[in-house]
């Protein structure tokens, strides 16, 4: 997820905020959202952290989209990209796991 994406979900999450309430529930200035809309300069890990906090998103899979993001075009972009393929991997058994344990609880059975 890109620094637009994480702003426009912020929005949502806002119910629509504009742009001025969105850059001070995330602690910054309202001309840092302008540059990040201009494509002058893209969210910073710890404001990109803060978003993951807001929104209930992984905070780790949102800074290596960040790191992705600032990356795109240089050498060590595909090397992020590999590394949060592994990270989004490595989850899946454990959301594969609770979803067979509730089907047992829940259900009787394993989900599957």
């Amino acid at each position: 997820m890109n620094t637009i994406e994480l702003l426009t979900k912020l929005r949502a999450h806002y119910g629509g905020a504009s742009d001025y309430r969105v850059a001070k529930e995330l602690g910054i200035q309202p001309q840092t959202v302008y540059h990040w809309k201009s494509g002058r300069s893209g969210m910073s890990d710890d404001v990109g952290i803060r978003a993951a906090e807001i929104l209930g998103l992984d905070p780790d899979l949102v800074l290596l989209d960040l790191h992705i993001e600032r990356e795109e075009g240089n050498v060590t972009s595909p090397i992020w990209r590999s590394i949060r393929n592994r990270l989004e991997v490595a989850a899946m058994p454990v959301v594969v796991g609770f979803a067979g344990y509730w089907g047992g609880v829940l259900f009787g059975g394993p989900l599957t």
